[in-house]
């Protein structure tokens, strides 16, 4: 399909002022410490590449997130502290063909629910073609309807433009609004995408045991 015919993105080639363009970054709302991903190289890369909304075209602190060599094949899953409206999603790959060129979203699936044996059977709540966007210029709009209460996403990206070898993503941002309604009651804050180093805490800062026994 030619782009001009996809009525699921929205053109960045303007400036948002970060509030309109479909809501307002979600960011805030991600609980990063359980951002987790199958078939990555690192682990830690998944949550490192879900950034603000305004930070998308800056360069990433770290190594991106990727698919291992000779698959490139990623599942991601994104849970929030509460439930959230998502309007739009944005994924800016690796350039060289390294870009993921699709992506099936579930909505409330629990970690590890969708997996590589399932995924390619499994009926997302929205698919997506995706574009090579290496300026992070187009927001892929939702079905507004399906994502109303949503408490996690689980992204799955079968592919990249090449075809294969390495997947590669820099950035995930995801726009709309909260709805106040937490699904439990264990308060995760919301640290600095930066923290100092004496921030730092525990391990089990993020309400997760220290220890599994």
């Amino acid at each position: 399909a030619q782009m001009a015919d996809r009525g699921d993105v929205c053109s960045h080639d303007h400036d948002c002022g970060g509030e309109d363009c479909g809501g307002s970054s979600l960011h805030g709302y991600v609980n990063h410490p359980r951002v987790s991903a199958l078939n990555a190289q690192e682990d830690e890369a998944a949550a490192r590449v879900i950034r603000p909304w305004d930070e998308r075209t800056q360069t990433l602190a770290g190594d991106p997130l990727r698919s291992d060599d000779d698959d490139p094949e990623l599942i991601v899953h994104v849970p929030f502290v509460s439930d959230v409206k998502v309007r739009g999603l944005m994924i800016i790959g690796g350039g060289g063909g390294k870009a993921p060129s699709s992506m099936k979203v579930w909505v409330n699936k629990p970690a590890g629910d969708i997996s590589f044996d399932n995924a390619s059977r499994r009926k997302p709540t929205q698919s997506f073609d995706l574009a090579e966007d290496l300026r992070g210029e187009l927001e892929y709009q939702t079905d507004f309807t399906q994502f109303q209460a949503v408490s996690s996403l689980t992204l799955f990206f079968p592919s990249n433009q090449n075809g294969n070898g390495t997947t590669e993503i820099v950035f995930l941002g995801f726009r709309g609004e909260g709805t106040g309604n937490r699904r439990d009651m264990i308060v995760t804050a919301v640290y600095e995408s930066r923290p100092m180093s004496e921030d730092h805490r525990t391990p089990a800062e993020d309400g997760a045991p220290a220890a599994i026994l």
